[in-house]
């Protein structure tokens, strides 16, 4: 009587957990954890790019900053420069208007020394040479005077002597003033092509700062870019530890389910070989009670055991996340579920079986794997597999055959990637070894 009590509560129960789990594969079954993981390799792709085309764009932004401030010395240098002819030039108008002002005093010695010359003309004429008068009154300027001057035999020693230091005079005060104008026009020629220098080399500097400001927008660019990329990957993982959780309710409701068929059939089982027990003999007595399940972990590639990469190894920006199984004949070797639970994903379609250095993009990188939901949270990937022997929703228990070790997906050779996760958070799958 009392296993007649208790059947109808296990029936209900069985029932009700069926229906959840019915619910739960409703809800989500929009939910392609292929596409999310494809998704997820694609903007890591995409904000790896980002980076390098960001590290590229900083380092050009330094190059060209740095040559804006060579420009800027040499603008400053030239303008230094220009401020110094700008300075000679005022002092040589200074010197050329202190040599006018010399100029003008010789000019008016001279005209003093003409008085003095037409002094004696006078004297000439009074003695009544009035041929050699004729002569010099009749020369157009002082130049021609000069020349007349020197026709005249009749003028003593000491007019020649005057004559002759008038003009050497002159000859000086303009040599002294053709020198200054060159040098002033040296100057100035110097001045303009130092202003041209530093016309071109404003221009030069101009468009270094604006290629500058171009590539500033541009480093904005990319890093609204890679900030978008990581919301994108944050709503990403988001889903998929939504997803996890929630196939892990899944799967333990079916794992309940299934608990209590198969303690039904033994029950029934038993009740069977206890009926057919006391037919044969009413004294036999059969022990009833359940026998106890082994809760161990086994190890996911049987015969295998090297390790070339541990849970905690650094690879650049993160810890390696897992542990990858690898030796000289592992490749096919048989791949078994590490403990009980129900297969949550598959991926199968990979065809890049070989070594790379850079992930094909299948699988989101893992290649062809299985995803193994053990509840309570706790979920095992095998990755990298050449062969997947499991499908989506189907029951397997610990050591039952799930694949073949490969090397699809981004993997340098054939190897065992295996991974756990917690809540969607990797750990270490030793410790389930301990």
């Amino acid at each position: 009587m009392a296993s007649k009590k208790r059947k109808p509560v296990v029936t209900v129960t069985a029932v009700f957990l069926a229906l959840a789990a019915a619910f739960v594969q409703n809800a989500f079954a929009a939910f392609d954890i292929n596409e999310n993981s494809a998704q997820r390799s694609e903007i890591q792709k995409q904000t790896s790019e980002y980076e390098q085309e960001l590290d590229e764009t900083e380092k050009e932004i330094n190059e060209k900053e740095a040559e804006s401030k060579k420009l800027q010395q040499q603008i400053a240098d030239l303008s230094d420069k220009i401020k110094k002819s700008n300075e000679n030039i005022k002092s040589l108008n200074a010197q050329i208007k202190e040599k006018q002002a010399q100029i003008d005093e010789k000019l008016e010695a001279v005209e003093d020394r003409l008085d003095t010359l037409r002094i004696r003309l006078r004297a000439i004429y009074i003695q009544g040479d009035t041929s050699s008068l004729e002569i010099i009154l009749g020369a157009k300027d002082f130049s021609d005077f000069i020349d007349k001057a020197e026709l005249m035999k009749s003028l003593s020693d000491y007019d020649d002597k005057l004559i002759k230091s008038l003009q050497a005079e002159m000859e000086v005060i303009s040599k002294e003033q053709e020198a200054l104008r060159k040098n002033k026009e040296s100057v100035e020629k110097e001045k303009t092509s130092l202003e041209n220098n530093k016309k071109k080399i404003n221009e030069l500097n101009e468009e270094n700062t604006k290629l500058i400001e171009q590539l500033k927008s541009s480093k904005d660019e990319l890093e609204e870019n890679i900030k978008h990329n990581n919301e994108m990957q944050e709503e990403l993982e988001k889903a998929l530890s939504e997803y996890s959780k929630e196939m892990a309710a899944k799967a333990k409701a079916e794992r309940e389910q299934q608990r209590i068929l198969r303690q039904q059939q033994k029950q029934q089982e038993q009740a069977r070989k206890a009926a057919e027990a006391a037919a044969q003999s009413p004294e036999i007595v059969v022990d009833t009670s359940e026998e106890e399940d082994t809760d161990k972990y086994i190890w996911p590639c049987p015969g295998h055991t090297n390790l070339t990469s541990t849970f905690d190894e650094w690879r650049g920006a993160n810890n390696h996340g897992a542990l990858d199984i690898a030796d000289g004949d592992i490749y096919g070797a048989k791949v078994v579920a590490c403990y009980e639970g129900t297969v949550i994903s598959t991926n199968t379609d990979c065809t890049h079986d070989y070594g790379k250095f850079e992930s094909c993009g299948c699988g989101g990188g893992y290649g062809n794997y299985v995803m193994i939901d053990h509840g309570e949270g706790k979920v095992s990937i095998y990755g990298h597999l050449s062969g997947v022997a499991v499908t989506p929703g189907q029951y397997v228990v610990g050591g039952q055959l799930i694949g073949y070790v490969g090397s699809t997906g981004y993997s340098t050779g054939p190897h065992l990637h295996f991974e756990m996760q917690l809540d969607g958070v990797r750990y270490d799958p030793l410790t389930e070894y301990d």
